[in-house]
């Protein structure tokens, strides 16, 4: 390896494996400064070929120094760490400890996708993270039979007994819902191999694409989840602040009264398990939550039940609530169920903050003069994938005729340009005077373009996109450089000579 490659490996294998191992070798290190101390830390294990990998025969890895050494003569590493490693022979050639039970801290989820056939550009794998998920790998790796593609926490998580292990139980779930996410867009990606076992080791000639900023916090990874499947991280979701004069069910004192009690149950005569579920359901859909939320939050309060319900159960009394039939919770039905299964002394004034008994609900889109912002986001982002495609990923109009056919009132309109730049979603430029108009073009559209572009004309593409619309400094334009270095045999592509100067 040339210095300059062992240093990026050595700085893939930092961000990846993280404090989990030491950073020097034990005995015989090289480059360990004397009167050096470590104390003891994790392991990894590392394997000089699949058919070792099958049979079990490997390296007990407990350094960095040690893993920069052999990762050219590897082909397979756990990149999560473990609490020890050791080996089950004499004559050290075949490890023990590689089991779930034994996990120290997860560092990164890894997706393999297999390819049958020609491989498509791996480029793709980044476009597909950035439309499906919105956070992007930190390293995608070439495999024999396709790529791997790692997303490195930003600090590792550490698995405790303290927890239960529920950390494992958690990033699987994670896990699972990035590799459905990828597969809606990506074919092979394999769904059902293991979430923190072997994967391919990054080495000097199997990297196509390295970015360590592109590492999120677990919490990050959580909340995404979360949003896509109701995922149940262990903690009830923080609500996020009213607006000003804003009255939310959410945030009344019942509310979270009712959340927090570990009393209910089904008893005759009384309101029990069911209706409670019910009720805070509806005061999330009255409040303006996704029903993945509340499904969220309703089956964290249904395994605090001394018997809980049916998962199923709670999935259709949370999807009652949301079919549009009710508005708000019913008053009466939460004093009921508070007085029974909080305390009976609970006076209105405890339980209410608004005497007159109404709450602000969501209404359908149609029946709101107003929009929030985030929709007109999404229907600008939409009629640009509608007019957008390959050979002409940008539209030049007015401001006027776009708004107009979206249906956006102007300063709407403008607000939510606004902010789909500061988030790298578009690109636009506006000229002035007569004959002027806006050039906008979504990110997602330009990305496609560029990995569609043959290798000969993608910088000057890149070039005239940096020019056109004035991206450089952005996160945007890493991704792009990113993409940048990909092979040929993709399709000529016209430059942008019909932009407008």
């Amino acid at each position: 390896m040339t210095g300059g490659v062992l240093l990026e490996l050595s700085n893939i294998y930092a961000e990846i494996l993280q404090s989990g191992l030491r950073t020097y070798k034990y005995k015989n290190s090289k480059i360990k400064p004397a009167g050096a101390a470590e104390g003891n830390k994790g392991a990894i294990f590392g394997y000089r070929s699949k058919e070792h990998m099958i049979q079990g025969r490997g390296l007990v890895i407990t350094s960095k120094e040690a893993a920069i050494e052999n990762g050219d003569q590897l082909t397979h590493w756990t990149p999560n760490v473990y609490r020890f490693g050791t080996y089950a022979d004499k004559s050290r050639q075949f490890t023990k400890g590689h089991s779930e039970g034994n996990l120290r801290q997860i560092n990164t989820f890894v997706v393999d996708i297999d390819v049958t056939g020609e491989k498509f550009n791996h480029g793709e794998i980044v476009l597909a993270a950035f439309d499906r998920i919105g956070l992007l790998p930190t390293l995608i790796v070439d495999t024999p039979g396709g790529y791997q593609a790692y997303f490195a926490l930003e600090k590792a998580v550490y698995v405790t007994k303290k927890s239960n292990f529920k950390v494992i139980d958690v990033a699987k779930r994670i896990s699972e819902n990035i590799r459905k996410e990828l597969a809606k867009e990506l074919p092979g990606v394999d769904l059902g191999c293991n979430h923190f076992g072997i994967a391919r080791i990054p080495r000097s000639d199997n990297v196509l694409f390295f970015e360590e900023s592109y590492r999120y916090s677990f919490q990050e990874w959580i909340s995404w989840s979360m949003k896509k499947s109701g995922d149940k991280p262990g903690v009830v979701i923080p609500f996020p602040t009213a607006k000003k004069n804003e009255i939310r069910q959410v945030d009344e004192k019942w509310f979270d009264l009712l959340l927090h009690s570990e009393k209910l149950k089904g008893s005759k005569g009384l309101l029990g398990r069911n209706n409670a579920v019910f009720t805070l359901s509806l005061a999330y859909y009255s409040s303006g939550y996704d029903k993945a939320t509340c499904e969220y939050n309703m089956i964290m309060l249904n395994e605090r039940f001394s018997n809980p319900l049916r998962e199923s159960e709670i999935l259709r009394i949370v999807k009652s609530a949301y079919s549009g039939e009710y508005q708000a919770a019913s008053k009466d039905f939460v004093r009921e169920l508070c007085h029974a299964w909080v305390s009976p002394d609970l006076t209105d004034d405890q339980l209410f903050s608004n005497k007159a008994g109404w709450w602000k609900f969501k209404k359908d889109r149609k029946d709101r003069v107003k929009s929030h912002s985030k929709e007109w986001q999404q229907d600008i982002l939409h009629y640009l994938n509608e007019q957008s495609y390959t050979y002409k990923p940008f539209v030049y109009s007015t401001k006027k005729e776009i708004r107009e056919e979206i249906g956006v009132p102007e300063r709407s309109f403008d607000a939510a340009l606004k902010k789909l730049k500061e988030i790298n979603q578009v690109f636009y430029r506006v000229t002035r005077g007569r004959g002027g108009g806006i050039m906008i073009a979504s990110v997602r559209a330009l990305m496609r373009t560029i990995i569609l572009t043959k290798k000969e004309v993608r910088e000057a593409y890149f070039q005239a996109i940096r020019e056109a619309f004035g991206v450089a400094g952005t996160l945007v334009q890493e991704i792009f450089e990113q993409l940048l270095p990909m092979g040929n045999g993709y399709i000529q592509i016209e430059l942008l000579k019909a932009v407008p100067g």
